[in-house]
């Protein structure tokens, strides 16, 4: 469940979009309030009650580009595609829900004087919580458009039964379970141990490329047990089997060398014969 929560998810940063979406959900707000009147306003002037209810609107429009547009600009690397995660988008929109709720509530028994019921209470969080729902399905929906209209160009040019296998991703979390991130297996070179993190080596876009998370090795040898490509060949390295150039022994012993890695990696005695048989087997 923690970790689900922890998955990537993104977020529509699209100034248009957000905007057109903001603007529709507010007016759709005031005219279900026009029409269906759910609030016993007392008030005899229809221009004023009129007022009142487009003030509903305003409120949700104001709240909404606070939270979708004013926060993440002044915040843009937290919303960005490698931090924005299932659990924040949740709670933004929690936030959303309550910051709505309260402000309608006060607006609603001291300017437009109605009676604030438990009735009153459920519609007023319902209509909240219905905005935030249809921002998230509008974004989802504009999201997965831009990915169908990429998706023709991320097709490799490959047999279908080829294209169709969906290669393995080694799923990475800290030990607090707070950071996760996936890289795909053929793309790791290695894993070694840098005191309270462990640094994780790949290869993308003909680079090489590091990125630490808050774990142990040994926590970490455990999560990449189910990865037979993956081999523990020194009390601080995890190596992928895969990546091995050759293995060649010097003064201190074994060492192996990986491809495109410019440091040997050193091979401890108890870890020999199962690396020996790695390299044979590739």
């Amino acid at each position: 469940m923690l970790n689900s929560l922890n998955k990537k998810y993104p977020f529509n940063d699209d100034l248009k979009i957000n905007a057109r979406s903001i603007v529709s959900i507010s007016l759709g707000i005031f005219l279900f309030l026009l029409f269906f009147q759910p609030f016993n306003i007392q008030n005899p002037d229809f221009n004023n009650r009129l007022i009142i209810l487009a003030t509903f609107g305003a409120i949700t429009l104001v709240l909404l580009s606070i939270f979708r547009l004013v926060i993440p600009s002044i915040f843009s690397r937290a919303f960005s595609e490698e931090r924005w995660n299932i659990k924040k988008e949740i709670i933004i929109d929690l936030l959303f829900v309550i910051f709505n709720s309260v402000a309608f509530t006060f607006f609603a028994r001291y300017v437009g004087q109605i009676p604030i019921t438990f009735h009153i209470t459920i519609i007023i969080v319902i209509i909240s919580i219905t905005a935030a729902a249809v921002l998230v399905v509008t974004n989802r929906i504009y999201l997965l458009k831009l990915e169908t209209e990429k998706l023709p160009e991320k097709l490799p040019a490959e047999p279908v039964a080829q294209s169709s296998v969906k290669k393995p991703e080694i799923e990475f979390e800290s030990e607090n379970k707070t950071d996760y991130f996936q890289l795909p297996a053929d793309q790791v070179l290695l894993v070694k141990s840098a005191s309270n993190y462990v640094e994780v080596v790949y290869r993308k876009d003909e680079k090489l490329h590091t990125k630490l998370i808050r774990n142990t090795l040994k926590s970490t040898e455990k999560l990449l047990s189910k990865y037979p490509e993956m081999i523990r060949c020194h009390r601080s390295y995890i190596v992928n089997k895969n990546h091995i150039e050759s293995l060649k022994r010097d003064s201190e012993g074994l060492v192996l060398i990986l491809l495109d890695y410019p440091k040997e990696i050193h091979v401890s005695r108890q870890y020999a014969l199962k690396v020996k048989e790695a390299v044979r087997s590739n």
